[in-house]
């Protein structure tokens, strides 16, 4: 985990550096709103994997810097029913909040990475707290990730799609945490101009 945080902060320091800034970055607008739809792989039960997926999504808000970089805040929420079987349900919600790396290049198409950290709350039968499992419905969270963006005019643009490994860190009686996968896909809108 901590091997991952520096590499990515060696490479947002790296991509600040360097002199990437093209033409096309004139056209960066001042913030974006976007929603996506979250499908979640996680492996919240204690041992082994005995993993199950979770539907949500959830929306954000970012303000663009100079150089490519832009500022996050960001809620989600995600559910699962009769987890295994068992008829317990999960809803994970978080809240995020970190930095985004855009390259802007003269094609309609724009990757990113970006860094998000912040907490999550977990409730439902599933959750700790509930049906026997200590521990607090609160944790940690964190995203790292990217994905990449179709810019279709200069108000709207599509997340075509964005992968995060999205850590938790809520008491399961063997480690405490989790380690999930979280793929998204959405709708953007471009505001206001820089």
């Amino acid at each position: 985990m901590r091997r991952l945080i520096r590499l990515t902060t060696l490479l947002a320091l790296a991509l600040t550096l360097s002199p990437m800034r093209s033409a096309a970055a004139q056209d960066l607008p001042l913030g974006e709103v976007g929603v996506d739809y979250n499908y979640v792989h996680t492996n919240a039960p204690p041992g082994g994997c005995g993993c199950f997926s979770m539907n949500g999504g959830d929306a954000w808000i970012a303000y663009n810097l100079p150089r490519s970089f832009a500022v996050i805040a960001q809620v989600a929420s995600q559910h699962a029913s009769n987890i295994a079987g068992s008829g317990t349900d999960l809803r994970l919600s978080s809240y995020l909040f970190g930095s985004r790396y855009s390259l802007h290049n003269s094609t309609r198409f724009v990757p990113f990475a970006q860094v998000l950290l912040g907490g999550a709350h977990a409730s439902g039968s599933f959750a700790p707290g509930s049906a026997g499992y200590p521990g607090s419905a609160n944790a940690f969270a964190m995203t790292v990730g990217g994905g990449l963006d179709l810019k279709l005019s200069m108000r709207f643009a599509v997340r075509a799609f964005e992968a995060d490994y999205y850590f938790t860190e809520f008491a399961n009686r063997v480690n405490d945490h989790q380690n999930n996968l979280r793929v998204s896909a959405g709708l953007i809108f471009r505001f206001g101009k820089q």
